[in-house]
């Protein structure tokens, strides 16, 4: 169990430092979903506000079939506001949220953490403590997955990472109406809803 742990987060230690990670881009305001593509889009909850300092968040994801990992912003530089929302285009696929990559200002500049995400599990520095004690199982570990489709517009939900576990949450009616000001051609109110699970 001890090494099943270490390889994951060996794996996830080597998605940090950006190898082959492939960076997604927002649409243009004035852009439809491409063709054979598919967009996805919806609120994120940071875990500092005014302690990130400045400093850009990420979500890393890794599409299930082809192994390909993607990432992508949920708070820009120099941006400290608590909720921010995202936009993103992509191929379609299953994807597995791999970790949360966030930086918290300090006196000497930032400490950059690297947070894995499973479900229901509340990751700090006893976890490898929880494992080595028996409370955490190999099958307690599972990731937050969910399925975009070509050429459909999905809305992914409130993603609450403000603290540990994280969750998910339908916000739809509310978030339709800040994006259809930013994105002219997306048709919002018929966006797919799908939450991670």
């Amino acid at each position: 169990m001890k090494t099943l742990i270490t390889i994951l987060f060996l794996c996830l230690s080597v998605f940090s430092r950006g190898e082959n990670l492939i960076r997604l881009e927002e649409p243009k305001s004035n852009e439809a979903v491409p063709a054979g593509k598919a967009i996805f889009y919806g609120k994120f909850i940071q875990r500092l506000g005014f302690k990130s300092g400045g400093y850009p968040q990420d979500i890393r994801i890794v599409n299930i079939d082809t192994h390909e990992t993607y990432t992508f912003r949920v708070k820009t530089t120099f941006k400290a506001a608590k909720e921010n929302v995202f936009c993103y285009v992509i191929e379609p696929g299953t994807y597995a949220i791999v970790n949360y990559w966030w930086t918290k200002s300090t006196w000497y500049g930032g400490k950059s953490h690297i947070e894995p995400i499973f479900k229901g599990i509340e990751v700090n520095d006893k976890l490898q403590e929880r494992v080595d004690t028996g409370e955490l199982k190999e099958e307690d570990f599972e990731m937050y997955s969910f399925t975009v489709s070509p050429n459909t517009l999905h809305y992914l939900g409130t993603w609450d990472f403000s603290k540990s576990p994280v969750s998910f949450s339908d916000e739809k009616g509310t978030l339709d109406n800040t994006m259809i000001s930013k994105y002219k051609k997306l048709d919002f109110p018929n966006a797919k809803t799908t939450l991670p699970e």
